[in-house]
């Protein structure tokens, strides 16, 4: 049992790989692939007849009779090109294509074709404008019966627009040819078309439009004999699609004199029945003058009937037509579209757009515009406001299809050359757009004098605020000054004077050396106010450093023996600046005078500590202390030290508590 299961899996396994090794042989096969399956790039080869074949385009088409498939190539193209009518063998792989399945070749490289001989090509599958509409008739070979709209050339190829029912399309005979070869006589008329159904696709491979590929002219064949077609009438202008007039099935034809030619679309003639338009691809050399004579169909127009034409030739030559005066209004009427006009108006703006340049105009009725293509040259400078007079072709849009009212219909002068545009008269110098400008630069002058003059006053307000701050900083300094001088030297010349009292009875040498000293002290309080006065540095600075002037002014506070002094110095001194000297100075004998007179110690310590950029005075004693948040704010002395330090980007500390002393401390950046 193991054996036959073993033997069964393994014809399964050969059945699969005969059938994944089938190579396809029919076009039908190959198109009934789906995109995932052709991408896997099975094997193909096929034998069938080329029915479109152009190298430089690199497009090829094969048919075998079950249907039509591309070839394709490389960018580079093949080595063997075949020709149309070619009855080859094809070897490659399938591809998924961007619209149907193709065939193609190995890695990128062409796929084998093999010429087995060259066969006329077989007859095409007739089908309906209906039927070609269809997508899947994509790459098959057939023949269908159309109208033809329009002919024209597109760089050296030839195209044709055409009509087959619901189907719109376009039939395209590659070039590069002469246009002396274009069959311009096609234009509405009937034609049978054989060709290679192509296809116009976006990228989720959807059919967008429709187009077939043509070997040769013949392969447009008009369903008319020649010379069985009626003669054209001749008719006027206003003739067409009149009430018993010449309709839209009568072939008639029109005479009158060139005004505008544009090349590749048609040309303007002025009638007998007044302006038309000629739609026509046809390259006719026909100058503003020439005399034309046009043959086609009558055709609806935006605002009266155009002339499809199937074919213009030029009958003579003449001087160009005069263009008719008359106002932008007098224009708006049907019978003015298509005709050349002259008006005079003022130039509103100028610009340039993909089509050319746009002037805006102005006349007493209404606003219009003018347009010079670019390939008719440039105008030049124009300047808003100049009275100008426009000559062009007048092309009249109506801005409400059933609106009686004129004046909302839009007019359009298609201009010739840049000689159209005539300038009669430059603006005036005050015109709408100078008085704005000026005024504008009164009213900005105006608020430019105002900023000026607020800013002055800013900047004299400023001026005034700072001297004011001066003046409080100035009187907060002397204040100061006098408070650690004159009210310093007071205390210690009272503390003097208290000791002569207690000394006086007891002991009178000590207190005539009380006596003495306190009047030494008035000396130098007096001294110092003077420096005060005059503001100078402070006096114990004048005569030494900073240490000894603090050492000197202990001496004399303690000079009754009461209370000890002592000094400390740390670090290595160096002279600091005078406004450092002076804070320090000040801080220290406030800090001492305090001790004495509140503190009741039995020894001050007055500590200087020098840092490489920093320099720190410490007064430390061991009297009976005070609680530091009670005499936050108060007193002038406390006040005053902060001030100092604060004023020199320094620090001050007090660290002080009832019955455990006082030390202050001030730190000055240096």
């Amino acid at each position: 049992m193991p054996a036959l299961l073993l033997r069964l899996l393994l014809a399964l396994a050969m059945l699969a790989c005969s059938q994944g090794n089938e190579v396809l042989t029919s076009a039908d096969s190959i198109r009934e692939l789906a995109p995932e399956e052709a991408a896997k790039g099975l094997e193909v080869k096929l034998e069938g007849v080329i029915t479109f074949a152009n190298e430089p385009a690199i497009t090829l088409f094969i048919h075998d009779g079950s249907g039509g498939v591309f070839i394709e190539q490389p960018p580079e193209g093949g080595d063997n090109w075949p020709r149309t009518g070619d009855r080859v063998e094809v070897t490659g792989v399938t591809g998924a294509g961007l619209f149907a399945p193709v065939i193609r070749g190995v890695d990128g490289k062409a796929p084998e074709i093999r010429v087995l001989g060259h066969d006329a090509l077989p007859e095409p599958r007739p089908v309906s404008g209906r039927e070609l509409a269809r997508p899947e008739m994509d790459c098959e070979w057939v023949s269908v019966e159309a109208q033809v709209r329009e002919v024209f050339m597109n760089d050296g190829d030839i195209v044709f627009e055409c009509e087959a029912g619901p189907c719109d399309f376009h039939v395209l005979l590659e070039g590069p040819l002469p246009p002396e070869s274009v069959p311009w006589d096609l234009a509405e008329s009937s034609v049978r078309i054989r060709g290679v159904v192509a296809t116009i696709f976006n990228g989720r491979r959807q059919m967008t439009r429709r187009f077939m590929r043509v070997n040769a002219l013949p392969d447009v064949v008009p369903l008319q004999a020649p010379g069985l077609e009626a003669q054209p009438r001749l008719v006027r202008a206003d003739e067409l699609f009149r009430l018993k007039g010449a309709g839209g099935e009568d072939l008639v034809q029109v005479r009158g004199i060139t005004t505008l030619a544009v090349p590749g679309r048609g040309l303007f003639l002025r009638t007998d029945g007044g302006g038309l338009w000629v739609q026509t691809a046809q390259p006719i050399a026909a100058r503003p003058g020439a005399e034309v004579e046009a043959t086609g169909w009558a055709r609806a127009g935006a605002m009266k009937p155009i002339l499809r034409a199937r074919a213009v030739r030029v009958t003579g030559e003449g001087s160009p037509p005069e263009a008719l005066g008359m106002e932008s209004l007098q224009v708006l009427n049907a019978r003015h579209e298509s005709e050349l006009v002259s008006i005079e108006a003022e130039l509103l703006d100028v610009f340039r757009g993909e089509e050319g340049t746009t002037i805006e105009l102005r006349d007493p009725g209404m606003i219009f515009r003018g347009l010079l293509a670019e390939h008719d040259g440039a105008l030049p400078d124009l300047v808003p406001g100049s009275r100008l007079r426009v000559t062009g072709i007048a092309q009249i849009t109506s801005a409400g299809a059933f609106s009686p009212l004129q004046e909302e219909d839009k007019l359009l002068l298609r201009m010739r050359v840049p000689a159209d545009v005539q300038v009669l008269a430059l603006p005036p110098w005050w015109t709408t757009r100078r008085v704005i400008m000026a005024a504008a630069a009164i009213i900005a002058g105006m608020l430019g004098i105002y900023a000026l003059v607020r800013a002055k006053r800013l900047r004299e307000q400023e001026t005034q605020r700072r001297e004011f701050e001066a003046v409080l900083a100035e009187r907060g300094r002397f204040a100061r000054e006098i408070h650690d001088s004159l009210a310093q030297g007071l205390t210690s010349i009272s503390l003097q004077l208290e000791c002569v009292r207690d000394e006086v009875g007891a002991d009178a040498s000590r207190a005539r050396h009380h006596l003495e000293t306190a009047r030494g002290l008035v000396r130098d309080s007096l001294r110092e106010a003077r420096r005060t006065v005059w503001n100078l540095r402070p006096l114990a600075l004048g005569e030494a450093d900073l240490a000894t002037a603090l050492q000197q002014f202990a001496q004399d506070l303690t000079r009754d023996g009461k209370v000890a002094s002592a000094q400390q110095i740390e670090g290595t001194p160096r002279p600091l600046p005078p406004d450092h000297e002076s804070a320090l100075l000040r801080i220290g004998q406030e800090a001492m005078t305090n001790a004495i007179r509140h503190a009741a110690p039995s020894k001050i310590l007055a500590r200087l500590r020098f840092g490489s950029d920093w320099v720190t005075l410490s007064v430390i004693d061991d009297g009976r202390g005070f609680d530091v948040a009670e005499r936050v704010g108060k007193g002038y002395g406390l006040t005053g030290m902060h001030e100092r330090v604060a004023a020199l980007g320094g620090s001050l500390t007090i660290d002080s508590m009832p019955g455990e002393g006082t030390e202050v401390s001030a730190t000055l950046p240096t």
